[in-house]
């Protein structure tokens, strides 16, 4: 798991150092040569789609999450527990429930291409499905850490 962390983080990493270049690549084009490069948008926005959806799915861990805390925090270590096991139980069933619907429409997608560098819409858009899938299993990893006897809170 962790080399899948670093190897996320490394690719979004990445990802963020290409959305610059290709941003200042824009800038410079636009004021030194008079010429609007299109594609750099589409890249860029690409790209960052990407970023969003794999560092959350992948990179950012549970408590650095935003969350709606104000009852956890004042609750005891069993009201904690029931909290984050509703909280994922929740949250699990809402991503399992829109997941097929999601994977169908993404899968749909294919004959969509972006404006520009016509670019398939399922393959710019199937971060969305990756980032169902890893949510839906560091949930069920987060459920069964909270159902293990003597299960410790590390937020």
């Amino acid at each position: 798991m962790r080399r899948a962390t670093g190897l996320a983080e490394a690719l979004c990493a990445a990802g963020f150092a290409a959305v610059f270049v290709v941003f200042v690549y824009k800038i410079a084009m636009r004021y030194l040569a008079h010429d609007a490069v299109a594609w750099a948008d589409e890249v860029s926005v690409v790209l960052f789609v990407w970023i969003v959806f794999i560092a959350n799915a992948l990179v950012v861990p549970d408590r650095n999450q935003i969350a709606f805390d104000l009852l956890y925090r004042h609750a005891g270590p069993a009201g904690q527990r029931a909290i984050g096991i509703v909280r994922a139980l929740l949250i699990g069933l809402i991503l399992a429930a829109s997941l097929p619907g999601a994977l169908d429409y993404i899968a749909f997608l294919w004959r969509e291409r972006t404006p520009v560098l016509l670019w398939r819409l399922d393959i710019v858009y199937a971060c969305f499905g990756i980032f169902l899938i890893a949510t839906l299993a560091r949930l069920a990893i987060r459920l069964g850490r909270l159902t293990r006897p003597g299960w410790r809170e590390h937020i």
